[in-house]
């Protein structure tokens, strides 16, 4: 990744390990929220419970990572499985803090990517197993993205992307939700249902507001692509039809964390870096 700056690679050691327990501690409460929050259920109370026998959860039971495998996936005391959301989300931002703490080093970007990615994880799951993007999590990310853009950053490399200024945010906001939007329309109008869901213009406007205008094509592009591939497979192997809805969430999320890591280098390798505007505010 151009846009590293070797700020990960000068960091002391520690603070990696820093950011992977912070990691873990975040993704114990993305499981935690992937299960609440589509169920209506207050994010603060109870504490921790077994969904099957509503027992609460002992500390060393709800050790991120360690607890699922100490326990081989069950709950201690009615022997019920675990459900993979919980370890799948602990692992992931587990893996995205120390992706944001080799990329920007111990520093507010890291922890803004962090957040970031731990927002786009919840979603994702949230999509995969209700099929809806609630508004308070894609409008949340929305706004602070937008206030993220006028906050100081450290320039330099990493100023190409991630994290514009206000001005691509805006416009990364409007025309992500009008792209998603105008699509959905056309997709009415030729098949007369929905292609997509406003949950998911809402997602691509809070991810234009994160990653700027000149960010969108970094996501949409891949996120197209991942999910045409992913449909086309799954009615091969006859577990889905054309006229069965896919979540397009998951591959917006992927998509977004596609742009944050690997889209500086795409946009460079391509001759964008050159393009008007992309540095810009």
């Amino acid at each position: 990744m151009y846009w590293n700056i070797q700020l990960g690679q000068t960091a002391p050691a520690w603070t990696a390990l820093v950011a992977v327990f912070a990691g873990l501690a975040l993704g114990s409460f993305t499981g935690m929220l992937v299960y609440r929050l589509p169920r209506g259920l207050a994010l603060d109370k109870p504490g921790s419970f077994c969904p099957g026998c509503r027992t609460p959860i002992g500390w060393r039971s709800n050790i991120p990572l360690a607890g699922f495998l100490l326990q081989r996936g069950r709950c201690a005391h009615c022997g019920g499985r675990i459900h993979w959301r919980y370890p799948l989300s602990e692992l992931l931002c587990a893996l995205l803090a120390l992706a944001a703490w080799y990329a920007f080093g111990a520093s507010l970007e890291a922890i803004a990517t962090l957040l970031f990615c731990a927002a786009l994880v919840a979603l994702a799951l949230i999509d995969v197993e209700h099929g809806l993007l609630p508004d308070r999590l894609t409008l949340g990310l929305l706004w602070a993205g937008l206030a993220y853009s006028l906050a100081p950053k450290s320039g330099g490399a990493a100023a190409l992307l991630p994290f514009p200024g206000p001005g691509q945010a805006i416009a990364g906001a409007i025309v992500g939700y009008a792209f998603l939007w105008l699509f959905n329309r056309a997709w009415r109008i030729l098949r007369k249902r929905d292609g997509l869901g406003l949950g998911d213009c809402k997602l691509l406007a809070a991810m234009g507001a994160w990653l700027g205008f000149n960010g969108l094509p970094l996501v949409i592009v891949p996120a197209a692509v991942a999910g045409a591939l992913s449909g086309l497979l799954m009615i091969a192997l006859g577990r889905a039809s054309l006229s069965q809805p896919i979540p397009f969430g998951p591959f917006l999320a992927a998509g977004g964390v596609f742009a944050l890591f690997l889209g500086p280098d795409v946009a460079l390798l391509s001759g964008l870096a050159g393009a008007p505007g992309l540095t810009g505010p």
